[in-house]
């Protein structure tokens, strides 16, 4: 989905739709735990802080990875839950946005009154490589054959490919885990406790050439989560909230490109903007997805 520029239809806006109690269960490096104890505690943390009890949540939207083989519908039945609107959104790091421009159009046209987004996974000692290996068929028949699996290698041909035709170095990239890491420290539940310098990124170990350590994104175990409902509903509750002002959401965006530099931002920026009502000099903070560096930058 994505600009609907082709039927010349205006989106509508998000009026009337609050975003509160943001949550997070503190990361661990490796769990013991199932990824259903981890949404289940950020559930949990959800009801505490907003006053809502269990029935009152009649919407419930889940991501996860190794939650599988259950999905959204088997995590209902281990919490007790009997949610009129549910969705199972497994997209990674691209899954809070997600999960948010559909819940808040489920309570602006009634479909819920009250949904809980979460997000969570668990990390035992080989889950990651269990998770890899069965990820897709794209990755068992385009990146093993390579004789590396999992992201790193991918990520490595588009960086690579990036810095030969803008001239980017490892310092440049350097820079935005130095600033990632500077700004995460502000966050206690942060599971990296001190900063890192360039020299540190730099010296790192490589894992697929030219990524190094640092350049790759840590498995670990947590949740996070937060709840959508209306803005009249939120301040009975006495929560505190924010409003939508605009969302994309574009799949499969450039399918022809022979490499990945281009997503589905490049579409429908111009649609995002124009719903928010601001533009690109409006901004002074920007939040991107943990993967691809390269693709940050471009």
């Amino acid at each position: 989905m994505g600009s609907d520029h082709i039927s010349g239809r205006r989106r509508r806006s998000y009026e009337g739709v609050a975003v509160a109690v943001p949550v997070t269960v503190p990361y661990v490096r490796y769990s013991i735990r199932a990824a259903h104890w981890w949404l289940a505690g950020c559930l949990a943390e959800l009801l505490k802080i907003s006053g809502l009890k269990k029935d009152e949540l009649d919407g419930l939207s889940v991501s996860s990875f190794t939650l599988a083989p259950d999905t959204a519908i088997g995590l209902t039945q281990h919490l007790g839950l009997s949610p009129r609107w549910l969705d199972h959104v497994p997209f990674g790091g691209a899954s809070g946005i997600v999960q948010l421009r559909r819940a808040a159009r489920a309570v602006q046209c009634g479909d819920a009154d009250v949904v809980a987004c979460v997000a969570g996974d668990t990390n035992h000692v080989d889950s990651f490589r269990l998770t890899l290996a069965n990820f897709s068929q794209f990755a068992r028949d385009a990146v093993y054959p390579y004789g590396a699996g999992g992201p790193n290698a991918s990520f490595a041909f588009l960086t690579a490919y990036y810095m030969r035709t803008y001239g980017a170095k490892r310092e440049d990239f350097g820079r935005l885990c130095v600033a990632q890491r500077t700004n995460a420290l502000r966050y206690p539940p942060a599971l990296f406790k001190k900063p890192l310098t360039l020299e540190e990124y730099l010296t790192a170990r490589a894992i697929a050439e030219p990524l190094h350590l640092f350049d790759c994104v840590m498995p670990c175990a947590g949740a996070d989560g937060f709840l959508v409902l209306s803005e009249e509903r939120a301040q009975r509750l006495q929560l505190p909230y924010a409003r939508v002002l605009g969302t994309i959401e574009r799949h499969n965006a450039f399918a022809t490109d022979p490499v990945q530099m281009r997503a589905g931002w490049a579409l429908d920026r111009a649609d995002l903007y124009e719903q928010a009502g601001f533009g690109p000099p409006d901004m002074d903070f920007v939040s991107t997805m943990k993967s691809g560096k390269s693709l940050r930058l471009s």
